[in-house]
């Protein structure tokens, strides 16, 4: 028997411990009762009986290796792998020069290998993964002539890959990945005969892969270089490689077309080549597992690929494929476990036949149309069904027969139908749902309804987002048309989901009051309830929810004080509480919340000082208490907040000095103006306002407060809402590669948008403005955005930003382009704006080869009046657009209008009726009081729409070259009229659509030319009434379809 064992194990057991004794089995079985070769963990030799293996592996052991650990000179193979064994590796080991196999995985050693254990020649098997090791891999490794398997993925080892691993000639197995190695690939990768796997991913490699890399390796079975910075394209000689089971390359930046020799890879199982930049069409035998997503594959998914009934993935995300799937899809794939198709151009149907995939698990689907099919709920072991962002509709408008279908997906544990145009009631089936939901996405999907009583059937839901519907109260209707009479309050039931993690109601018609118990939700964290009618003042119980990250209750009807308990919310980040009637003092509790980096008490009635404790907000980024009754001065603990961008106090009743150390450095007046008596440097050029006698005086400030405040004022309440911009992911998607759904939407990097646009490639660019540039953008998600770019060259690029970010982050309205979020800092500033993708109404009137029918062109003015109509009297401040224009009228994927770019728009409060301004909207459609004076009011924006009708219906331009002289297209339009010839000037394109009699269509447009007019009357004040043009055109809607459908 080894006579240093004792001593050994004794040095082991002093250094052992572990939480709990009772289960160390060591402690209880190393015993000098007993033999040491009968000691668990512990073989001997038949011949010497010295100690030849030593196996701890999964024991729970937890302490360092003594140095006395080389004396067990007999030692052949050790195996401390699973435990929590931490620091350094003696140097001692390296006199076990018997050894051939050594395994510490997945314990917590760290600092660097040590180069003596380079004298382990006999060594066979090095397994030193999942640990803390850093710096290089020592080149003395390169002594171990016997090497099979090298294993030291998981750890922080840095620097190039050394190339004499590839020079030891019985390797089998290198795994290297997951490290922080950087450098080219080793140009020596070959010539290897013994090797079967190769393994250097989620590092930092780069440069090309040259021809020869993988040339000559004839065992290789297994290539895994994905999550690195390859580039370039592949080299013909990997698929020599005629053994290849699994490859992996995705996550690089790879270009070009994969080579059709990936074919001759016929043991191919494994396929992934996704979040790449390779082209053409797509060539594979793969028999398993088929992940190209995130590429620019194009052309139709070749249809053999569905013959192949060994697959079990199919991952082909973000790509540019198109066509329709096959009809039998999900016959001949039996296997079928993964189905992601998302954000391509497929088009079609979705195939009945995929309720015959049985095995199928996840399901993503994108751009398809017709009817979700109610077999799906055939697939009895789906997880994920995702068919989010397509144009599918259901067979019924009581979503019963679905949702019945579904309840048979007993294992489901994700749902969204977000952006679907579904327009059904939402059922109370939804509850009869798999109890093992845990995400439910249907916002923007134009539910009505009421919120499903039987919610608190789905125990495991942990996200809920019924953003953007119609949703109220808790009655369920009984016919369709008795939709817009319900009314009630957010159920209480929801509050029996105690899994909530992400609840999401925003945007909807919700009333009455939050639930009091919503407490009980413990382990929420996102809560949304922001563009409602709820009323009432906030429950005591939210501010119970300590765990809560985000909370937006914004624009409702909430009012009431804001209770000391708001300062328990301590792990709060984002706190939006603007657009209310929230009232009483700031509560000084609010200075606990040292992790809040957004917070917002916009335009209440909240009153008395800011808080002191406002400077305890260490982390705070952006702060907007503007529009209230707030008194006093700005407390100077506001100097110690290093991180904060922005600052509103704009509009209340603020005095004395404004503090200067600090973030105050960098605000401007413009955070400052409207306030009682602030005053500060003479930089920020705010002046006290004073009581005057002087009648020149009181003059001479009411100019200045007419002309200049509210200018420099607006500025600021723009930039504000920037960070009001929706935290709401519409997108909310599972994950291309881990199937994980992903957090809801947040502002962006400008990296992220670089990424999104392949650094603004000019195939990209899809529109140009006064101000810049517009390009489509795909994030990561698949999902599609536009991307408005300002050209800060351009004098009001700034001053446009920050109206347009105002504008649409406040508003809400189907036929208004929907701002998602943007990106800002000084040297760029980009606008995240919904994508349209059937372009503008300007391309659709000029392109030779589309058409928009007499119906789709009164569709769309109505939809454009619609939106002008809100823009004027449905908000509490009037918005002026100022450039209406045929570029400016966006169409989604159903034709239905929505109005774009309100760069220089203006907000008019109740005491200004009419504004002047120096910005000059576009040539031909601004209004003559518009161009000669500057006076915008509204009635200027109801002869633009004038203009934008009559090109609509005759296609001409009114900077047409036509119009010379006295001669324009109102005077063209006005002419015919009276001269009864309104047939010459109607686009020629709508006298030929046979689907429509030419009289039918003449006699519209005469209608419609004679309401053009009375919006371009030259007094504003004799034009037509805004809220009157879309009843006009509704009228000659419901006349011009009475009259076709009797002819």
């Amino acid at each position: 028997m080894d006579r240093v064992l004792p001593l050994c194990v004794m040095l082991l057991l002093f250094r052992i411990s572990h939480p709990n004794p009772d289960h160390n089995i060591l402690a209880s079985n190393w015993s000098s009762n007993t033999s040491v070769c009968n000691w668990i963990g512990v073989t001997c030799g038949s011949r010497h009986h010295r100690v030849i293996a030593l196996n701890l592996s999964y024991m729970g052991v937890e302490g360092t290796i003594p140095p006395q650990i080389g004396n067990l000179s007999f030692l052949v193979s050790l195996r401390l792998k699973n435990n929590s064994f931490h620091g350094s590796v003696p140097n001692e080991l390296s006199r076990l020069y018997r050894l051939k196999n050594l395994n510490f995985g997945f314990n917590n050693f760290n600092g660097e290998i040590p180069s003596s254990l380079g004298l382990l020649s006999k060594l066979q098997n090095l397994f030193l993964f999942g640990n803390r090791f850093t710096g290089a891999i020592p080149q003395s490794l390169s002594n171990m002539s016997s090497l099979e398997r090298i294993v030291l993925a998981f750890n922080g080892f840095s620097g190039y890959i050394p190339s004499f691993l590839f020079n030891i000639s019985t390797l089998q197995a290198i795994d290297l990945g997951v490290n922080k190695l950087s450098g080219p690939m080793p140009s020596i990768l070959f010539n290897m005969p013994s090797v079967q796997l190769i393994d250097l991913s989620s590092n930092e490699l780069s440069g090309r892969l040259s021809t020869d890399t993988f040339d000559h390796l004839p065992n290789l079975k297994y290539l895994r270089l994905s999550h690195n910075r390859f580039y370039g394209g592949l080299p013909s000689t990997l698929f020599s490689c005629k053994q290849l089971q699994y490859f992996w390359v995705g996550s690089n930046h790879f270009t070009g077309r994969v080579p059709p020799a990936i074919g001759n890879l016929t043991m191919l199982m494994t396929l992934y080549l996704a979040e790449n930049n390779f082209t053409a069409s797509l060539i594979s035998r793969c028999t398993y597992n088929l992940n190209i997503g995130v590429n620019h594959f194009s052309g139709p998914i070749p249809f053999e690929i569905f013959n192949i009934s060994t697959l079990q993935i199919i991952g082909m995300p973000l790509n540019n494929l198109s066509g329709p799937l096959p009809s039998n899809l999900g016959l001949f794939l039996p296997e079928l476990q993964v189905l992601l198709l998302g954000a391509n151009e497929l088009n079609g149907t979705i195939p009945s036949s995929i309720s015959n995939a049985s095995q199928l698990t996840h399901l993503a689907l994108n751009s398809f149309s017709g009817f979700i099919p109610n077999t799906i709920g055939n697939l009895g072991l789906l997880r994920l069904l995702n068919l989010e962002i397509n144009n599918l509709t259901i067979s019924s408008p009581k979503m019963n027969s679905l949702f019945s279908s579904l309840s048979n997906c007993i294992y489901l544990e994700t749902l969204s139908f977000t952006k679907n145009p579904l327009n059904a009631i939402l059922p109370n089936s939804i509850g009869n749902l798999s109890t093992s939901l845990q995400i439910i996405f249907l916002g923007g999907c134009n539910i009505k309804g009421s919120i499903f009583q039987d919610i608190d059937n789905l125990s495991s839901l942990t996200s809920l987002d019924l953003g953007n519907n119609e949703l109220v109260g808790l009655l369920i209707p009984t016919a369709w048309e008795k939709l817009g009479m319900l009314q009630g309050p957010i159920p209480s039931n929801l509050c029996h989901l105690k899994s909530l993690f992400h609840l999401d109601l925003g945007g909807n018609e919700l009333v009455g009051q939050i639930p009091g118990c919503i407490n009980n939700l413990t382990l929420l964290r996102y809560l949304y309830l922001g563009l409602n009618k709820l009323t009432s003042t906030i429950p005591l119980s939210l501010w119970s929810l300590t765990d809560l990250l985000v909370a937006d209750l914004s624009s409702n009807s909430l009012s009431g004080p804001l209770s000391l308990e708001l300062g328990n919310m301590k792990v709060l980040i984002e706190l939006d509480l603007s657009n209310n009637r929230l009232s009483g003092d700031i509560p000084m509790t609010i200075g606990s919340l040292k992790n809040l980096y957004f917070l917002s008490f916009a335009r209440n009635q909240l009153e008395g000082p800011i808080p002191k404790s406002f400077g305890d907000l260490v982390n705070l980024e952006q702060l907007d208490v503007s529009g209230n009754n707030l008194s006093g001065e700005i407390p100077k603990s506001l100097e110690a907040l290093i991180y904060l961008k922005y600052l509103n106090v704009l509009f209340n009743r603020l005095r004395g000095e404004i503090p200067t150390r600090g973030p105050f450095l960098n605000f401007s007046a413009a955070s400052f103006m409207s306030n009682d008596a602030l005053s500060g440097a003479p930089q920020l050029q705010v002046l006290p306002r004073k009581r005057d006698t002087s009648r020149s005086r009181r003059s001479k400030i009411r100019h200045i407060l007419t002309f200049l405040l509210p200018a420099i004022g607006l500025t600021l309440i723009l930039v504000a809402s920037l960070i009001l911009i929706s935290k709401k992911c519409q997108k909310k998607s599972t994950g291309l590669v881990d199937l994980s759904p992903l957090a809801p939407w947040r502002r962006v990097s400008h990296y992220e948008l670089l990424r999104a646009t392949e650094w603004f490639n000019p195939s990209k660019l899809i529109g140009e403005g006064s101000f810049g540039s517009v390009y489509k953008a795909t994030f990561l998600d698949g999902k599609d955005f536009a991307i408005k770019v300002l050209n800060l060259q351009i004098e009001g690029a700034f001053h446009s930003f920050d109206v347009e970010c105002e504008v649409l982050s406040n508003i809400r309205h189907r036929n208004l382009v929907k701002i998602i979020t943007a990106c800002s800092n000084i040297n760029f500033k980009a606008i995240v704006l919904e994508y349209m993708p059937n372009g503008n109404l300007e391309t659709w009137l000029y392109s030779g080869d589309r058409f928009l029918s007499m119906l789709q062109r009164l569709n769309i003015m109505i939809d454009v009046a619609t939106a002008l109509e809100y823009l004027h009297f449905g908000y509490p401040k009037t918005i002026v657009h100022c450039d209406l224009k045929p570029n400016n009228i966006l169409l989604d994927e159903e034709m239905v209008a929505h109005v774009a770019d309100f760069g220089i728009a203006k907000l008019l409060g109740d005491e200004d009726l009419i504004k002047r301004t120096m910005t000059l909207a576009t040539i031909g459609y601004m209004a003559p009081e518009y161009g000669s004076e500057g006076i915008v009011s509204i009635r200027g924006d109801v002869y633009s729409y004038g203009i934008l009708l009559m090109e609509t219906f005759t296609r001409k331009k009114p900077t047409d070259n036509m119009f010379i002289e006295e001669m324009n297209l109102k005077r063209w339009v006005e002419e015919s009229l009276v001269d009864l010839s309104i047939i010459e000037i109607i686009d020629a394109s709508l006298l030929g659509d046979e689907r429509y009699k030419d009289a039918t269509t003449t006699d519209s447009v005469s209608s419609i030319m004679g309401l053009a007019l009375d919006c371009c009357i030259d007094s504003p004040e004799e034009r037509i009434n805004t809220r009157s043009i879309p009843i006009a055109l509704n009228k000659i809607k419901s006349k011009f379809l009475q009259d076709f459908q009797s002819t």
